[in-house]
């Protein structure tokens, strides 16, 4: 009896007002797919489509039969994956390799539209790149509903490090066989001595590649050094594994990068960097010497090499990730508007970890850091209370390491907040605390035990983390928590008056600009310290420390 076959004829995409809209099938396409809609429905002949079962684990999607077959032998599936997609608010491009039918790929591009929307998304990575200089952008292809994300410079071509130890590995094999067997051509006895261009490339390219991994290991070795500075203080036990396990990573990649820089070395002749090249289309005809060209390509901001899709191959956004950066970026602009100056730092290899801002006006002085993480208290070494005269805060700032330029601690395991803000005047230091959330207020607090609210979480915070400064310890300010939720603030009223936690303030600012939030942070940063309202005469009603 005939095995029979699966054949998929038609795909179908359901818009914001539930209208489904059918296309033809083509492989090589990357349907549009909303966030509020994430499913993609397709049509198949035969068989049912099936997925295999690790790929469905990996991504944490189902494919389910839609009621109903037709009359011509055909049957409509869904691909569902709105679980990978509400679990980090993920967008991009997604896809999922079939068992049946064999060698298919389903691939959809998800965009956002349900908490935030396209252009907030644009807003927010445009806002980010001006105000930190990360190498990212949104590059638009004109045939296409959707964009990609790719990195450019503004200088030297920039790489993630895996991407570089690949590219090396790649082209380094290329280079040893032509050292191996280098090209030769027929000449007068007079030139035969002289390189061949065809073989000085390898040294121009060894020279060129020397140059970005030695540059590139030694950001590696220093975020190495932070990551095992942060490993030998206290941390709750989550942080301490993900930490540990990235230092172990990042430690493997600089002995990567080390040896490739070695290996580089030693391709290096000074006849061959003496011998001028001039690329044409001779250098074209082996597959070797293209490998080693790339090096001298257009940054991916300029042109789109051949070597790489329009879309990219790095991973797709996650917008809870980008929604707490954003909101650091919105509330350092903030203070900018408001007329604070003042430097930004970064520590980032791959991606940012932790990023801070130091900004000044007049005698007022805003330090802001994003993912802080404050330091556990060493309960193992902690004295009982009976055996000193001093509270838990008083001694891990008297006897505990911290980190010198983020010298905060906390009291409870769960001591990881998005946002710290030390402010320091003349007369007074203040510390505030806040945390994002990129959730729907349909879905957020519903549960009978409102703890993990954000506000609740917010406050618990406020109440456990302190900041070590010349001998002092300086507790949170008791109105110096705040949520960013997203907007419209309308939409989360019912989470201003929370039992216990109906001091936090709530956030909900719209990338591009909203006039209310940045109304109430102003409000909330003058009650707080009314250095900040003194020169605006405002009647803001202060709050004593």
């Amino acid at each position: 009896m005939a095995v029979e076959h699966a054949v998929i004829e038609a795909v179908r995409v359901t818009d914001g007002d539930g209208v489904t809209i059918e296309y033809p099938w083509d492989p090589n396409i990357c349907y549009p797919v909303r966030d509020d809609r994430p499913y993609l429905d397709f049509l198949t002949r035969g068989r049912k489509a099936e997925a295999f079962k690790s790929e469905a684990e990996h991504i944490d999607v189902k494919i389910k039969e839609l009621p109903g077959p037709l009359e011509d032998g055909t049957q409509w599936q869904r691909w569902d994956f709105e679980a990978e997609v509400a679990r980090r608010r993920r967008f991009g491009e997604i896809s999922l390799k079939l068992r049946v039918p064999k060698d298919c790929v389903l691939r959809c591009y998800v965009y956002p539209t349900l908490l935030l929307s396209f252009r907030d998304v644009v807003v927010m990575v445009e806002e980010i790149k001006e105000e930190l200089g990360i190498e990212a952008a949104w590059d638009l292809q004109t045939n296409r509903r959707d964009k990609s994300w790719s990195r450019t410079t503004s200088g030297a071509r920039s790489h993630v490090p895996t991407e570089m130890i690949k590219h090396v590995e790649e082209e380094l094999r290329a280079a040893d066989s032509i050292r191996r067997t280098p090209f030769e051509e027929l000449a007068l006895p007079l030139w035969r001595d002289a390189p061949l261009a065809e073989n000085a490339v390898v040294s121009h390219w060894a020279a060129r590649r020397y140059g970005q991994v030695r540059n590139l290991a030694e950001t590696a070795a220093q975020a190495l050094a932070a990551l095992e500075a942060r490993s030998r203080r206290k941390n709750p036990g989550n942080r301490q594994t993900i930490i540990d396990s990235e230092a172990k990573r990042l430690g493997g990649i600089v002995n990567q990068l080390l040896g490739l820089r070695s290996n580089l070395a030693c391709l290096i002749t000074d006849a061959e960097l003496a011998t001028p090249i001039y690329p044409s289309p001779l250098f074209q005809r082996d597959h070797k010497l293209r490998l080693l060209l790339r090096v001298f390509a257009p940054s991916a901001a300029q042109a789109l090499s051949d070597m790489e899709s329009a879309r990219s191959h790095y991973p797709p956004i996650f917008l809870n990730d980008l929604w707490e950066l954003w909101g650091a970026v919105w509330l350092a602009k903030e203070l900018r508007r408001r007329g604070f100056s003042g430097l930004s730092s970064m520590e980032r290899v791959e991606t940012i970890n932790r990023c801070s801002w130091r900004l000044v006006k007049d005698e007022i002085m805003v330090e802001l850091d994003f993912e802080a993480e404050p330091t556990l208290v060493d309960y193992d070494q902690l004295p009982p209370v009976y055996e000193r005269s001093i509270s838990t805060m008083e001694w891990v700032a008297q006897n505990q390491e911290l980190d010198e330029e983020r010298p905060f601690f906390g009291l409870e395991m769960r001591c990881s907040p998005d946002y710290l803000l030390r402010i320091t005047t003349p007369r007074r230091k203040v510390l505030m605390v806040g945390d994002a959330c990129l959730a729907s207020p349909k879905h957020h607090g519903k549960k009978q035990d409102k703890s993990d609210t954000k506000p609740h979480v917010v406050e618990m915070y406020r109440q456990t983390i302190g900041w070590s400064v010349e001998g002092e310890v300086v507790g949170c300010h008791p109105l110096g928590g705040f949520v960013l939720y997203p907007p419209p603030v309308e939409a989360w009223k019912d989470f201003e008056r929370l039992p216990a936690a109906s001091d936090c303030t709530l956030l909900c600012p719209r990338p591009g600009g909203d006039l209310e939030s940045s109304r109430r942070l102003e409000q909330l940063l003058a009650r707080i310290v009314p250095e900040f309202d003194d020169d605006n005469g405002s009647t803001v009603r202060h709050v004593d420390d």
